[in-house]
């Protein structure tokens, strides 16, 4: 997914613009066993429903945090990557 600015918030992206419209793909994407695993790990770092909210409103700095060490750890980056690879573009 390219990179986005400070003030740009995450459904102002045209790749997740795109996949929000596709109702069957946001299914499939909830039901994938890595978007549980994702949801797990980020879960583990704590914070995640009130970065969720920041990124919401605009502010995708602390979701964009997590992510960054999430990628950092080779189980995490490779849930990663499976699921970058898993959604439609």
């Amino acid at each position: 997914m390219p990179k986005q600015s400070p003030s740009a918030g995450p459904l102002k992206d045209p790749q997740v613009a795109r996949l929000l419209r596709d109702r069957h793909a946001v299914e499939q994407l909830l039901q994938s066993p890595d978007t549980k695993l994702l949801m797990e790990l980020l879960g583990r770092q704590g914070g995640l429903k009130g970065a969720a909210e920041a990124a919401m409103k605009g502010d995708p700095s602390a979701l964009q945090g997590m992510l960054d060490r999430l990628r950092q750890d080779p189980k995490g980056a490779e849930v990663v990557e499976r699921l970058s690879r898993s959604t439609p573009k």
